[in-house]
């Protein structure tokens, strides 16, 4: 009886022994990076904001890989396009010459009428030849159309993972400098426990600025619809849309599918409004607080939104809202170049 007593003391004395110790060491690892939503990633605590910035940063970095060799076919495409509208061109003015030359033996006599035949057959050959086009119909033809409008998503995507990765990092680093002194204190106190942030601001800069260049966002692709040259924007930092660029305009005018998406509730009354290409219909006047186009953004942007019965005539941006920008057209015929060290917003003066 003492005997089994005995034994009993001794196994709850061996029990006190192992779990009062277990007890202090839960309390003394209270983690107080938990508590304020840090999460443990690999070595270190992160938030888990930076593993969608880490996403946004990879999407964009593979974005940019992508388009390296989509750039170089068009590049080779037009500049295969603009040796070949030179020779024809040159064989055109040969004609003309050999024509003219003909023309002055000819003339006054039957064969004049043979030799402008023969004349104007010799041009209709070289122009079915098709060996090239003008360059501001190259945009148009259905090859480059294709890649541009591949381009253009590409662009449009950049922009918005470059914004998203702004605000992310913006909104990280705001959380690491409003640390409590509590956590700093416990982390310096702590010989193995380490925190982010993930990214240093030179990475995420970096990564930014290689991909604004792989890209190269300050030329923006530019394709033809019919006559209409066709750009992409990006609507309040996360819609992308495809508008028609009017030189002579500047407006923006948005169809009222992208007004919703952009989440433009507060327009004006109804309002007579004449288009680019002087149709005149009825729209509400808005405003929208931020568009961008390649690496450049306009801030609140008086917008004229269309009626749902205009839906087909589709969003325009006028020229002349990007002058601080020097807008240039590129020879192709297939890019606009825009200042982009220029930070300043036309729309907001």
């Amino acid at each position: 009886m003492e005997r089994s007593i005995a034994r009993r003391l001794v196994l709850l004395t061996l029990c006190g022994v192992i779990l009062i110790p277990a007890l202090g060491m839960a309390a003394d690892t209270s983690n107080p990076l938990q508590e304020i939503g840090f999460e443990k990633y690999g070595s270190k605590w992160i938030l888990p904001e930076e593993i969608a910035l880490k996403r946004d940063l990879d999407a964009l970095e593979e974005i940019a890989r992508r388009t390296v060799p989509l750039r170089r076919q068009i590049e080779l495409a037009v500049a295969d396009n603009a040796q070949r509208w030179q020779k024809q061109q040159a064989a055109s003015k040969l004609i003309d010459q050999i024509a003219k030359a003909m023309r002055r033996t000819a003339v006054g006599t039957e064969e004049e009428k043979k030799v402008q035949k023969q004349i104007d057959l010799l041009k209709q050959a070289t122009r079915e030849l098709r060996d090239g086009v003008a360059p501001d119909r190259l945009g148009a033809q259905p090859h480059m159309r294709a890649m541009l409008e591949s381009l253009t998503l590409m662009h449009q995507q950049a922009a918005i993972l470059s914004a998203s990765v702004e605000r992310r990092h913006g909104k990280i680093q705001k959380r690491y400098e409003q640390l409590p002194p509590k956590v700093t204190d416990w982390v310096t106190n702590q010989d193995d426990v380490a925190i982010g942030p993930l990214h240093r601001n030179e990475q995420v800069d970096q990564t930014i600025r290689k991909a604004s260049n792989s890209l190269c966002l300050d030329s923006i692709p530019m394709f033809l619809q019919g006559t209409q040259k066709r750009v992409g924007v990006v609507l309040g930092d996360q819609f992308p849309a495809v508008v028609t660029l009017c030189g002579k305009d500047s407006r923006l005018v948005l169809t009222s599918n992208m007004a919703y998406s952009v989440g433009l509730r507060k327009l004006g009354s109804l309002e007579e409004v004449t288009l680019p290409g002087g149709h005149k219909t009825k729209a509400r006047i808005g405003e929208l607080p931020q568009l961008r186009l390649g690496s450049i953004a306009l801030q609140n942007v008086q917008v004229v939104v269309l009626e749902p019965s205009d839906e087909h005539l589709g969003g325009f941006i006028g020229l002349k809202l990007l002058q601080a920008w020097n807008p240039q057209f590129a020879e192709s015929g297939i890019s606009l170049s825009l200042d982009a060290s220029n930070h300043a917003s036309t729309a907001s003066r």
